[in-house]
C-alpha cells in the first residue's frame, strides 16, 4: 500500500516536471526566436525602406509580444517550478528506494509504511511551502532551494 502511494506522488511530479520543463523550454527558445525575427525586421527596414513603416510597425507588435511572452514567463516560472519539481522528484524516489531496500531486507511493514509516509508528509509539506515562497517572490529575486529531508530513523539506504 505504501508503495502505491509512492508511485502515485512520483508519477505526479514526474508529469508536472515534464510539463513545467516543456513549458520553460517553450518560453525560452520562443523568445530567441521572436528576437531573431526583430533582427531580420531591422534588417528588412534597412533593405526596403518603401516598407519602413511596416516593417517598423511589425517589429513593434514582435517586440510586444516578446514582453508578454517575458511577463507570463516571469508569473508562471516555469523554471523555477521545473528545478522545484526536479528536487521533489528526487526526494521521492530516495524515499521509494529506501522503502524497496527495507523491505527487501524484511523489516517491518508496519513500521516501514509509518516512517514513509511521515516522510512523504515532511516533503509534500515542504513542496508547498517552496511553491507558495516561489509563487510570491518578486520577479528579479531569486527563489529559495529545496532542502534535503531528514532521514528517518531506521533508514538504511547509506549501508
Amino acid at each position: 500500500m505504501t508503495s502505491h502511494y509512492l508511485e502515485h506522488f512520483r508519477r505526479e511530479y514526474t508529469r508536472t516536471r515534464e510539463l513545467m520543463k516543456m513549458k520553460a523550454r517553450r518560453t525560452t527558445v520562443g523568445i530567441a526566436a521572436l528576437n531573431a525575427v526583430i533582427a531580420v525586421l531591422g534588417v528588412a527596414v534597412a533593405a526596403w525602406r518603401a516598407y519602413a513603416p511596416w516593417l517598423g510597425l511589425a517589429s513593434t507588435a514582435v517586440a510586444g509580444v516578446i514582453g508578454v511572452i517575458t511577463a507570463w514567463s516571469g508569473l508562471m516560472r516555469h523554471h523555477d517550478l521545473w528545478q522545484q519539481r526536479s528536487l521533489i522528484l528526487a526526494e521521492l524516489q530516495r524515499i521509494i528506494r529506501n522503502v524497496e531496500h527495507r523491505e527487501a531486507a524484511g523489516d517491518d511493514r508496519q513500521v516501514i509504511a509509518q516512517e514513509a509516509m511521515e516522510l512523504l508528509d515532511v516533503t509534500l509539506s515542504q513542496d508547498a511551502s517552496q511553491w507558495g515562497s516561489l509563487t510570491r517572490t518578486p520577479l528579479g529575486a531569486q527563489p529559495s532551494t529545496v532542502t534535503t529531508v531528514p532521514t528517518a530513523p531506521g533508514d538504511r539506504s547509506q549501508e
